[in-house]
């Protein structure tokens, strides 16, 4: 004796997928085509679907309104909280964690003990390791208007601010910008050599 065949459906974006020979009508009265689409009754979905063909879904989808039997109030606090997911929110402050005053700070490397004594260490190395620029440098330095620094990133970019401000065609084909862009290209030729 044979099993009897149970149908198939499988749900694909919405459509309805199925191996049954005799798909449902669409729901719309004078619907000749299938309804492969599922579409809400309700709000929530408890009260089952709608099987529509494409066309007729997409005429619902257009005038279904999903907050008809709300109030207005009560449709705005939906939507105001659908932007942090409906969940539970408190005010700043509230909820967090306290340190407790009283309780004993435990420091077993010493870390809190020599923080200013490391940093006076490291302001110490940095001025021992810093170059000493040639005078060609220092001019260059001069010329483009800013710290001496091996920050090469740095300088690159204030570089590119410069040649922005006094290119010619930014200002009128002005001779004088012409002459300071020259002036800021070997500057910054003599620096980019020296510091790479």
């Amino acid at each position: 004796m044979s099993r009897p065949q149970q149908r198939s459906r499988t749900r694909y974006a919405g459509r309805i997928i199925s191996d049954d020979p005799s798909p449902q009508p669409c729901a719309k009265a004078g619907g000749l085509e299938p309804g492969e689409f599922r579409a809400p009754k309700s709000r929530d979905g408890t009260a089952g679907y709608h099987l529509f063909c494409l066309d007729h879904v997409r005429e619902y989808n257009k005038s279904y309104n999903y907050f008809a039997d709300m109030e207005p109030d009560e449709a705005m606090t939906f939507q105001n909280s659908a932007a942090y997911g409906h969940r539970e929110t408190w005010p700043m402050g509230h909820r967090t964690a306290t340190m407790r005053t009283d309780a004993p700070f435990s420091d077993p490397f010493g870390f809190a003990d020599d923080r200013a004594e490391r940093k006076a260490a490291r302001e110490a190395e940095k001025m021992r390791q810093r170059r000493q620029y040639t005078a060609e440098q220092r001019d260059a330095f001069r010329t483009l208007d800013v710290d001496p620094t091996d920050d090469l990133h740095a300088l690159k970019r204030h570089y590119k601010q410069l040649v922005k401000r006094f290119h010619p065609d930014a200002n009128g084909g002005d001779r004088r910008a012409e002459d300071r862009l020259k002036n800021i290209n070997q500057a910054f030729s003599v620096l980019n050599a020296g510091l790479s």
